[in-house]
């Protein structure tokens, strides 16, 4: 997954990336990992190499069916913790806007004096270098964040006898804005466009939508954890559940896919 910006921060040069680019990656066996597409489907996007193919549970005292449910439930809070380290970095980058958002306002400031202009584009590149540093995170070897549409990391979980792909989004920091602001200034000749108000302003738009699709996806995932946690407190109490079949025609796609395909 190719992200804005490069490391010693000639951030005019704005990584570009195709569409729906980068591995796709399930959450199996508690870890985000690629797809293996030589493994049976429940291992590939359920258990990873925790479990047998047969979901044997490694507990003799314990169902098959307890077994898988306990692995989904681990599944579920590995994406859980996707999504609370995408948020804090998310929070942190609204820290850096705002401090981008301060120096422009202080560099255009008709009383600001040369020297002082100079001292705000040292800020601001070292406001723009961290937020750099925060496009690159990572959770768990995956990428929290893109440059462009990308591929989402896929949690398999089971509902209405049927094998449900959730799609945890990857943030998309190659929007207008955001891009406008890696590769702006607020003073000097150095390379880079001079910021204005108006990109600043995109800028903090795209990132509040970003903050709003992190909370859906928060949302979402702890939703059908407790979903889990009363399926597998029902099996508890004697109530009867089989695991789901994932289809035998590779064609039909092995997850159903109800808000993107996945």
């Amino acid at each position: 997954m190719k992200i804005i910006a490069t490391p010693n921060h000639t951030s005019s040069d704005v990584v570009k990336s195709n569409p729906l680019k980068g591995f796709p990656r399930v959450v199996a066996g508690g870890r985000i990992i690629r797809i293996d597409s030589k493994k049976p489907y429940l291992e590939r996007m359920v258990t990873g190499d925790e479990l047998n193919h047969g979901v044997k549970s490694p507990n003799p005292s314990k169902s098959k069916e307890i077994a898988l449910l306990e692995t989904i439930t681990a599944n579920l809070n590995a994406g859980i913790k996707f999504v609370d380290t995408q948020e804090i970095s998310l929070a942190k980058m609204g820290g850096k806007l705002s401090e981008i958002a301060l120096s422009l306002n202080k560099a255009k400031s008709p009383t600001a004096t040369v020297q002082e202009r100079s001292k705000l584009q040292i800020i601001f590149e070292k406001a723009k270098n961290a937020l750099f540093q925060e496009s690159i995170s990572t959770f768990d070897h995956s990428a929290l964040f893109s440059d462009g549409p990308s591929k989402p990391v896929i949690v398999a979980v089971p509902t209405g006898g049927e094998w449900e792909g959730l799609s945890i989004e990857r943030a998309d920091l190659g929007q207008p804005g955001i891009r406008s602001v890696m590769k702006g200034k607020v003073h000097g000749d150095g390379p880079g466009l001079y910021l204005d108000h108006n990109s600043i302003r995109s800028a903090f738009s795209e990132w509040r939508s970003l903050c709003t699709q992190n909370r859906l996806n928060w949302g979402m995932l702890v939703d059908r954890l407790h979903g889990i946690s009363r399926m597998r407190q029902r099996i508890h109490h004697g109530d009867n559940w089989k695991i789901p079949e994932f289809p035998a025609d590779p064609q039909s796609g092995p997850l159903r896919r109800p808000h993107r395909n996945n």
